[in-house]
């Protein structure tokens, strides 16, 4: 969870932690985020993030994108 509380940071978006929820459906972040935070997660792992995992769903919360890391990155 830490390093996506650095994701969020490195993207300027503090203001977003462990506790936020629906991140998209309520409009707290928006694909402009999403991107960003797709680069921050294949820089810090060094690998591509295939698209299939690049959906809404996957970024509502700390523990969907923790998720789908794991199941992109076989984690």
């Amino acid at each position: 969870m830490e390093e996506i509380k650095q994701f969020f940071k490195e993207i300027g978006r503090e203001d977003i932690d462990e506790n936020s929820k629906s991140l998209v459906t309520n409009g707290l972040i928006d694909s402009l985020d999403i991107m960003k935070l797709v680069t921050q997660i294949e820089d810090f792992y060094e690998q591509e993030l295939d698209m299939n995992f690049i959906m809404p769903e996957n970024f509502e919360d700390f523990k969907t994108i923790e998720t789908m890391i794991k199941k992109a990155f076989n984690l």
